[in-house]
């Protein structure tokens, strides 16, 4: 078992460093598409910098969490942590989304939502990327 254990930690480590990776090209793609829109409009750009936010918190909870090194883990606690990560970072995102469109006016919905999906959009492709598994030659 502390063979399997380590194994386990050791992927679940790369597996952390890939995922995080992931968040700081999100967090730079961000970054560059809120200086563009600053040429534009300040609403646009911090509503777009708002849009990441919304998609890069709750994701960076989830990940952390989830992807916690336990190598004693069972697999039934690794699902439950799982779908605890996954419930949370659906509350974060709820109250994120209230927060915005309640405390901060004036906002830019259109910028808001699509650069919240641009990051879901980054977010998939990066991971395809990343992991070769998913590449067909």
């Amino acid at each position: 078992m502390g063979k399997r254990g380590q194994k386990q930690g050791i992927h679940s480590q790369v597996t952390r460093k890939k995922i995080f990776r992931i968040f700081l090209i999100q967090a730079a793609i961000a970054v560059f598409i809120s200086g563009g829109l600053l040429l534009i409009d300040i609403v646009t750009a911090y509503s777009a910098l708002l849009g990441a936010a919304l998609y890069l918190v709750p994701n960076l909870y989830f990940a952390n969490r989830a992807l916690k090194s336990k190598p004693d883990q069972s697999p039934n606690t690794a699902l439950v942590e799982l779908y605890a990560s996954e419930i949370w970072k659906m509350g974060i995102s709820i109250v994120g989304f209230a927060a915005v469109f309640i405390l901060v006016e004036p906002v830019s919905p259109f910028s808001l939502f699509v650069t919240f999906i641009l990051m879901h959009i980054s977010g998939w492709i990066a991971q395809m990327n990343l992991n070769n598994r998913f590449l067909k030659l």
